[in-house]
This record gives structure tokens, C-alpha cells and sequence, in this order.
């Protein structure tokens, strides 16, 4: 039985395999014998994505996710879904959205800026970024380049990991809404601009960019290793964690676990400790109430003698 890939569009998302900008994504997937739908509607409940093998969400744009739908994501990997996001240069920040409530759960975050490099062809900076230095993982098998274009970075926690960095020379600049101008973060290092991780029985991988998927001959899919990229990430999503992974996952989760009832504990018995100090105060005012009044009526008769 075919797989089944769901395309999130309750979110004005930009990527919408139906669009002819996407034509060649979704010829792709075919190809692959999967089966494609997509979510309509005001929102995302339960019931749109319980028999999915891997939710995509396109870049939102100027449209949030509810804390309810988070957590319907959040459950849906942590049993065996797979999630594929994707961002677009200045992230949440100018796409008016909120995709880092969602990653932020797996140890990712998207970064509100503009990832460059300096062209090679003529020396001048552009936000075209050649990448040819990878990691050896199954999503990045078979690759010599991939480009990519406009794209944001990312930072990682927890269990989160690097699948794109860019070259040594590459820099972020922010977008600055009063001069509506992108300026220059100091320093050049690599950035990471796409990365993955396992979540109990699920898989998550973010990306800063979009047009990877679309037919632009530039820095679409059928430019250079892109396609083969795409190609590996969508098998890799597919495929099950293994058991081990998922055991790993769940001795963290307990581990996590004990350390917070150990915290708090420590709140509960802070708390006990200060409750019996006021408890012992109030008992020895209360047992002496009587010497403490007297003592102060003896100081106001001496006063007015």
C-alpha cells in the first residue's frame, strides 16, 4: 500500500504541489508511489493526519498554529509520523508565523535572517549558497552539490542535527523594518540551514528554504544534486525509526522525567520548610501575645511619666 504524504494547506502555506510552481515536486513523489492529499480547511485537527506516514508543512505565511494544533503535530511524530518544514528567509519574524512553536519541540529553531555568500563566478555577495560539504547520512547520500537560495539558518538543541552547512564565508544579515533594509551581522562563519532529528517514533528534518522543491532552474529541483537531495529526504522520513532509537528516546524521556520530580521536590520541600518557619512564628506570637501587650502598655505608661 502506498505511503500517504499530506500537504498542510490551512495555513496559507506557500508550497501547494497543485500549483505549477511545485508541478515537478509532485511528478517526483508519483514517480516515487506515494500517495499525495492535501489538508483544507480553517485548521488542522486530529483526525487529518491519523493515517499519515508524513505531514509537510510549506512555509505559512501571515497565518499561526494553535497551541492545540502544535501539540496534534507534536503527537503525531512522537507515534510514528514524520514531519518535513520548511521556512523562508527571515523566518517566523517576516512570514508572520509561528513554525519555531512547532521545531522548537525538536531541538530546532528558525532564524530570522538572510544567509550569504560571495559568488564565485563574480565575487559579489548572493543569497545563492553552493553546497558541497557533507556529513555522511542516508540524506545525503550520492550528493557532490546542491544549490539552494534565500534561505534562513538554524540553531539546534537537544538532539537536533546538522544536514546542509554552508561554506567558512558565508554571513546572516536581519531585516530592519525601519529602513526596510537588510543589514549585516558581524562575523563569517557556516551557518546550518537544514537539519533533522529522531523523535520517539517519528522523524522530524527543517529546512530554511523552499525553493528547492519548485522548478526554478537555478536552485530548484532540477538544478545540480537537488532532486537526488530531494529524493533521499523523502525516503529517510519514510522510513521507521529503529527499535533501538526509539528505546534510546524513551530512557531520555524518563531520565528528563526524574530530573524534573527531583526539581520539583526540591520547590515542595522549600516550600514545607518556609510553611513550618511561619507556622513556628505565628504559634510563638500567638503564645505570647499577652507578655508582648503588656510590655508595650509599660512602655507607654513610662513615657508619660
Amino acid at each position: 500500500m502506498p505511503k500517504l504524504i499530506l500537504f498542510d494547506n490551512t495555513h496559507n502555506e506557500m508550497l501547494n504541489v497543485r500549483e505549477k510552481e511545485f508541478s515537478k515536486f509532485q511528478t517526483l513523489l508519483q514517480r516515487m508511489d506515494l500517495n499525495l492529499k492535501s489538508i483544507e480547511g480553517d485548521g488542522l485537527e486530529v483526525q487529518h493526519i491519523r493515517n499519515a506516514d508524513l505531514l509537510i508543512i510549506g512555509n505559512p505565511i501571515d497565518n499561526f498554529f494553535s497551541s492545540v494544533e502544535v501539540k496534534i503535530i507534536i503527537d503525531f511524530v512522537r507515534t510514528g509520523g514524520s514531519l518535513l518544514v520548511l521556512s523562508e528567509y527571515g523566518a517566523d519574524f517576516l512570514q508572520k508565523t509561528n513554525l519555531n512553536d512547532i521545531v522548537g519541540k525538536f531541538g530546532i529553531k528558525f532564524e530570522k535572517n538572510l544567509i550569504k555568500e560571495i559568488n564565485g563566478t563574480n565575487q559579489s555577495s548572493a543569497s545563492i549558497l553552493h553546497i558541497h560539504d557533507f556529513q555522511k547520512h542516508e540524506l545525503t547520500k550520492q550528493l557532490r552539490e546542491v544549490m539552494i537560495g534565500g534561505s534562513c539558518s538554524l540553531s539546534l538543541s537537544k538532539e537536533a542535527r546538522p544536514i546542509f552547512h554552508t561554506i567558512e564565508n558565508s554571513w546572516s544579515e536581519i531585516y530592519n523594518t525601519s529602513t526596510e533594509q537588510w543589514i549585516k551581522e558581524e562575523g563569517e562563519h557556516r551557518q546550518i540551514i537544514a537539519a533533522y532529528n529522531e523523535f520517539g517514533k517519528g522523524k522530524v528534518v527543517a529546512l530554511g528554504d523552499i525553493d528547492i522543491f519548485s522548478a526554478d532552474s537555478n536552485i530548484g529541483l532540477n538544478c545540480l544534486d537537488n532532486e537526488k537531495f530531494i529524493q533521499n529526504l523523502i525516503s529517510w522520513l519514510l522510513e521507521p525509526v529503529k527499535e533501538s532509537q526509539v528505546l534510546s528516546f524513551v530512557l531520555d524521556q524518563l531520565g528528563e522525567l526524574q530530573h524534573e520530580i527531583r526539581e520539583t521536590n526540591k520547590i515542595i520541600n522549600n516550600i514545607i520548610e518556609t510553611m513550618t518557619i511561619l507556622e513556628k512564628r505565628i504559634s510563638y506570637l500567638e503564645n505570647h501575645t499577652d507578655v508582648i501587650l503588656q510590655g508595650t502598655e509599660d512602655t507607654q505608661r513610662n513615657a508619660v511619666k
